[in-house]
C-alpha cells in the first residue's frame, strides 16, 4: 500500500509540473514603449476564467494586479501598463483556471522596444482610440491602428485578434472610393505588398468581425512606399 501511494504521490507532482510547464502563457514579453509598458503574451489553455497582469518592486513578493484583458481566453492577448513606478518594476501574468487552479510565469523585467513599432494590447477601439506608434516614415502625430498598420519595411501589417470570428476587411482612398476588400480572412497575421495600393498618401478602411464593424480608421502610406 505504501508503494501504491508513494507512486501515486509521485504520479501527481509529475502531473502537476508536466501541466504548469506546457500551459504557461508563451512568448510572454514585457516590453516598455514610451513611457508605458506592455506585458503581452500567447496562451495554449481552453479554457480561461482570468488572466491578469502584476507589478511589483521585489522579484518574489508584494504583487498587485494592474490590470486584466477583457477577454482571457483570446490566445494573443496583453495590458498595457501606462504609469510604471519606474523603469525597474517586476511583471508577471497570473492565470486562473477551471476548478480554482491558477500558475503563474516567472517575473521579468521590461525590456526597451527601440523599433518603434511595438503596439499596446487593448488600448485600440477605446473611445476609438488607436494606439500611439512613433517612427520617422510616419507624420508627426500620427497615430497607428493596432490592427493594420505601416512597418519599417513599407509593408503594410496586418494582425487580427486570435479568436475563431470571421474578419473582412474594407480599404478606400482618401476621399472613401473603395480600392479593394478581403472577405473572410483566414490568416490572421499576414502582410500586404505595396502592389495593392495605388499611391503614397491615407488610405481609408473598414475592419469588421462577424458583419460587425470592429474599427474605421486610416494609415498612411510614405512616399517611398
Amino acid at each position: 500500500m505504501k508503494k501504491i501511494a508513494l507512486l501515486l504521490l509521485i504520479g501527481s507532482v509529475i502531473s502537476n509540473f508536466s501541466f504548469g510547464q506546457e500551459d504557461l502563457p508563451k512568448d510572454f514579453s514585457v516590453i516598455k514603449v514610451g513611457k508605458r509598458v506592455i506585458v503581452s503574451w500567447t496562451h495554449n489553455f481552453p479554457s480561461v476564467k482570468m488572466i491578469s497582469v502584476q507589478r511589483s518592486y521585489d522579484s518574489t513578493r508584494y504583487f498587485q494586479s494592474i490590470g486584466a484583458p477583457p477577454d482571457p481566453n483570446l490566445k494573443d492577448n496583453g495590458v498595457s501598463d501606462p504609469n510604471p513606478p519606474n523603469d525597474s518594476m517586476y511583471y508577471r501574468v497570473y492565470v486562473l483556471l477551471d476548478g480554482s487552479r491558477y500558475v503563474m510565469t516567472r517575473a521579468k523585467r521590461p525590456m526597451v522596444d527601440t523599433s518603434g513599432v511595438a503596439v499596446a494590447p487593448n488600448d485600440v477601439n477605446v473611445n476609438n482610440k488607436p494606439v500611439a506608434q512613433t517612427a520617422d516614415f510616419l507624420p508627426a502625430g500620427f497615430i497607428q491602428s493596432r490592427y493594420i498598420f505601416m512597418t519599417p519595411d513599407r509593408y503594410v501589417r496586418v494582425e487580427l485578434p486570435m479568436d475563431s470570428r470571421k474578419y473582412d476587411l474594407k480599404f478606400f482612398t482618401e476621399t472613401n472610393q473603395p480600392l479593394f476588400e478581403l472577405k473572410n480572412l483566414k490568416e490572421k497575421r499576414f502582410k500586404l505588398d505595396r502592389s495593392y495600393f495605388y499611391k503614397a498618401g491615407y488610405v481609408n478602411f473598414e475592419l469588421y468581425a462577424d458583419g460587425k464593424i470592429l474599427e474605421r480608421y486610416k494609415l498612411f502610406l510614405p512616399k517611398d512606399f
